[in-house]
């Protein structure tokens, strides 16, 4: 199985499908650590900021397996309602993204 790579838009470093990442539009994908680092530099780190990433982590996590289970599905049908789930799943993440950035960027 082929995994897909990114680069991350805070260290510059290299993500690959799998590892701990989250997707910020105005940023593009980074590495879960990179975020957590940038926000410790910042003094930034409550409760509300932990609660958005573990969220996006889980959604994230959430899709690369439901991506996984749309190769394995054979029938069309339910390989459909994979494909519906996980594009819910990825409006999701998005909103939360956008929630987390612009609390990362505040104060």
């Amino acid at each position: 199985m082929k995994y897909k790579t990114w680069k991350c838009g805070i260290c510059g470093e290299t993500i690959i499908e799998g590892q701990r990442f989250i997707f910020l539009r105005e940023i593009g994908f980074a590495h879960l650590e990179c975020v957590l680092e940038r926000l410790t530099e910042k003094n930034s780190v409550n409760r509300d900021l932990l609660s958005l990433i573990d969220a996006n982590e889980l959604i994230t996590y959430s899709i690369i397996r439901l991506k996984e289970s749309e190769t394995l599905a054979a029938d069309k049908d339910i390989k459909e309602k994979i494909i519906s789930v996980r594009k819910s799943l990825e409006k999701y993440s998005v909103e939360l993204s956008d929630l987390l950035f612009k609390y990362m960027n505040s104060g």
